[in-house]
């Protein structure tokens, strides 16, 4: 694949949606170009938040947060 940090993210994002749109079509190798570029732009979001969601989300139970 190529190097995504050159692409604008509305260009990333129609790239995406062209390949999930293929692949949604049944093209076999679009699957993975689609995800290639759909990961690219989540990575992008989750550095531009700069918040970490998987240490913001608490996972425990109910009991557990009713008690704290």
């Amino acid at each position: 694949m190529t190097d995504l940090q050159h692409i604008p993210e509305d260009e990333l994002m129609a790239l995406a949606q062209h390949w999930r749109r293929e692949a949604l079509r049944g093209s076999k190798d679009a699957r993975g170009t689609a995800h290639f570029y759909e990961s690219e732009l989540r990575r992008r979001r989750k550095s531009e938040r700069g918040v970490d969601m998987d240490a913001a989300l608490d996972t425990r139970s109910l009991a557990a947060r009713v008690e704290s």
